[in-house]
């Protein structure tokens, strides 16, 4: 089932109406993340689901119970979980048609001290993760993860092509490294990519211009951009 984007869009932004005119709900979450980055960043590709960071970690249950019931108004919950770290929702909408849609929500426990800006969006405000912070964390989920999504990949590009400051502290105090080894590691797994399979995970969310720069430069342009930030290191 090809994504609409238009609707999809037009769900996340009711839900993050929802969950941030919640008095009691919306003062302990910042958003962060792809769809974060696409509405306040103008990052350059479509990002379909939300992340937070829960700011209150006392309040984990209320919030939990809460988030479940302001996606339960948009269709059914096919996940609703407490797992390590971080609370989970996959929401499925559109279930008449074929295969439905889905907008997965993902709430993060650990305090990594990120710092947020009030912003608004159609007039509403919330917490948003400055970009110094954010290009950090996706940064990170770039290496950390067990399999690399080729969306980290282009975000990661999109941060540094346009000279997003990166807060070296947030990834120093995440994986342990230096920030000079962070690069240099990061630049291996980068190298280890298959450049076949690099448009994986995004086709729904590039258009065909895009779809074809990826093909030919992103793998490539990312790896000028870690080296150029490595020779930058202090």
């Amino acid at each position: 089932m090809t994504l609409d984007i238009t609707k999809h869009k037009n769900i996340l932004l009711k839900i993050l109406k929802d969950v941030f005119t919640d008095h009691a709900i919306g003062p302990v979450l910042g958003f962060k993340g792809g769809t974060a980055a696409y509405l306040f960043y103008n990052l350059k590709r479509f990002s379909s689901d939300l992340d937070f960071d829960l700011l209150d970690t006392e309040k984990q249950d209320f919030v939990f119970e809460g988030i479940k019931r302001i996606l339960e108004e948009y269709g059914s919950l096919k996940e609703s979980a407490k797992k390590r770290n971080r609370l989970f929702f996959t929401l499925s909408y559109d279930e008449k048609e074929p295969g439905g849609q889905n907008v997965k929500v993902e709430i993060n426990l650990v305090n990594f001290g990120s710092m947020y800006d009030v912003k608004s969006y159609l007039g509403i405000s919330m917490k948003v993760m400055v970009r110094e912070d954010m290009a950090a964390h996706k940064m990170v989920a770039l290496y950390e993860r067990e399999s690399q999504t080729n969306r980290d990949i282009f975000d990661v590009w999109f941060f540094l092509k346009n000279d997003w400051p990166v807060n070296e502290g947030i990834i120093v105090r995440r994986t342990g490294m230096s920030f000079s080894d962070f690069l240099q590691k990061s630049i291996v797994l980068i190298e280890g990519v298959n450049n076949k399979n690099i448009l994986a995970g995004m086709g729904e969310i590039l258009d065909e211009k895009q779809k074809a720069w990826v093909r030919k430069h992103l793998k490539e342009d990312i790896l000028f951009l870690l080296n150029l930030k490595l020779e930058n290191v202090e």
